[in-house]
């Protein structure tokens, strides 16, 4: 079994480091709400990150923090787009300086394995270090090699995933139609280990990530698990393919996590976040959806046709 000792995530509801957030989700998601960042990074770093960098190293401390684990055995990283702002910065330099001697540090923080690396140097985690991007499949592809990991040896496991938004990704997103909602901000980390402890939150049950869209996907992945149907679904409600395979569970309560989020390719990540606050706090009413039993959640992610991320969550009590 996969244990998920804590989790921090950084997003335009108030999730930082609050327990039954879930009772308090409003639709109406305007700014991104960040915490005092100097209470996780040198004052001094602040200013040379990015923002996406900065809700990645406040997420990953906190949750290695709240833990109770000095430092992780191994850090991996989700991230669809990678660090837009620094990327944005250094095709503007390219533009502006016409040929001259280029600065290199937004070169350097541009590349989408900066999230981890920064993880790593903030705390001092020289250890196996790997980001995964598959677009909007990039986390549920980070959670699997933590699995495989944990599978293979002992430890704590730094999981997360991480994008940002920057104001040239709007027309594009016009331009494709993947503008039903906001595009916006998010970050979140979870420490996964193989063995229980008294910070135990909740358990990694399964993760599936195809490049499908069947609708017996969620039976399947359901089965292999000995489910039936799970107490609430959690999905990014943004396609046909995603109701479609809701509706098999037609008694279940489901409730649409983009609307609450934003979109950005890995908020199935604030999905888990959010179905482990549920499970933990027993949150009867979510989103205007009345949720009965907390025993596990599935997530589904279909945020781009074609493609499925399957997260079974399952409620821990010692």
């Amino acid at each position: 079994m996969y244990y998920i000792q804590s989790s921090a995530y950084i997003s335009h509801q108030d999730t930082f480091r609050k327990k039954g957030f879930s009772k308090n989700l409003s639709e109406n998601i305007s700014t991104l709400i960040k915490p005092d960042y100097k209470e996780f990074i040198n004052p001094a770093l602040i200013r040379r990150m990015s923002e996406v960098l900065r809700m990645s190293v406040a997420c990953g401390s906190a949750a290695l923090q709240d833990a109770g684990v000095k430092t992780a055995d191994a850090i991996i990283a989700g991230t669809g787009l990678g660090c837009l702002m620094d990327t944005e910065k250094f095709l503007n330099n390219v533009i502006t300086i016409q040929g001259g001697m280029l600065p290199p540090t937004s070169f350097i923080q541009s590349t989408h394995n900066t999230i981890a690396g920064q993880l790593s140097l903030a705390l001092s985690c020289h250890s196996y270090n790997m980001t995964h991007t598959q677009n909007s499949l990039s986390f549920e592809y980070a959670l699997s090699d933590a699995m495989l990991m944990l599978d293979e040896q002992q430890g704590n496991i730094l999981a997360g995933a991480a994008d940002e938004y920057i104001d040239p990704l709007q027309p594009v997103a016009n331009h494709f139609g993947l503008n039903r909602f906001p595009l916006t901000s998010g970050a979140g980390f979870f420490v996964l280990s193989d063995k229980a402890s008294a910070h135990t939150n909740a358990v990694l049950a399964d993760v599936l990530a195809i490049h499908d869209s069947d609708e017996n996907i969620c039976k399947d992945f359901l089965e292999r698990n000995h489910l039936s149907s799970p107490d609430f679904i959690l999905t990014d409600g943004y396609h046909d393919d995603t109701k479609r395979i809701s509706q098999n569970f037609s008694e279940t309560p489901v409730i649409p996590y983009t609307p609450l989020c934003g979109m950005y390719a890995t908020s199935s990540a604030f999905a888990m976040h959010l179905a482990i606050d549920i499970l933990q706090q027993k949150t009867e009413q979510v989103s205007g959806t009345a949720i009965r039993q907390h025993r596990n959640a599935l997530i589904i992610n279909q945020l781009l046709p074609g493609r499925t991320g399957l997260i079974l969550i399952k409620n821990y009590e010692a």
